[in-house]
């Protein structure tokens, strides 16, 4: 998506209609993959880094309105900090959808812990999570970190499920003061 001169890396969410009815801008960017650190000190590094992606960042961990509860969306590699998660779920999402390329893995052990460490980010906040991944792993997973279904790694398939969505009036303990013990 681009927004004046700037590119995001965004979710949509779509109605019925075909209408866009709200839209994400990942704000946690991959150094080198999004985005090239430093660049506007060091101008030489953008002849080094061609073909790397150059997007904006979004405005930070805010829900997508959607009728019966806000859906708080983890872009790729915002599910692996916790702190990503608690703000959305604290400003209101009732449960969360990561969607990830986990493509560039390939049959290594890194999809399995990119799914393990998204699966906590329902565990810590009390809310489900639907996770959607081009190769795998795909998966709903309940507040608890119960799998309730998943798919495999570079399976062709789809998953449908009912989930619950959280009362806005409950949060953990974890969602509303984060790491104070750590």
């Amino acid at each position: 998506e681009t927004g004046g001169n700037n590119y995001f890396n965004s979710a949509y969410l779509i109605d019925n209609k075909g209408e866009i009815t709200g839209r994400y801008d990942k704000f946690h960017l991959v150094p080198y993959g999004e985005y090239v650190p430093l660049k506007r000190f060091f101008p030489f590094i953008k002849k080094l880094t061609a073909g790397v992606g150059d997007f904006a960042e979004g405005r930070g961990p805010y829900p997508i309105g959607f009728m019966g509860g806000d859906i708080g969306v983890l872009i790729c590699y915002e599910a692996i900090f916790p702190e990503i998660a608690r703000e959305t779920v604290k400003n209101g999402a009732a449960f969360l959808v990561n969607i990830t390329n986990d493509a560039w893995f390939g049959t290594t052990s890194a999809p399995y812990q990119h799914f393990e460490i998204a699966r906590m980010r329902a565990v810590e906040n009390r809310v489900y999570l639907m996770r959607a991944a081009n190769t795998g792993i795909s998966a709903f997973i309940a507040p608890s970190g119960r799998v309730i279904v998943r798919t495999g790694l570079f399976e062709k398939t789809f998953l449908t499920e009912r989930v619950g969505i959280k009362n806005g009036a409950w949060t953990t303990f974890y969602t509303q003061f984060g790491d104070v013990f750590a």
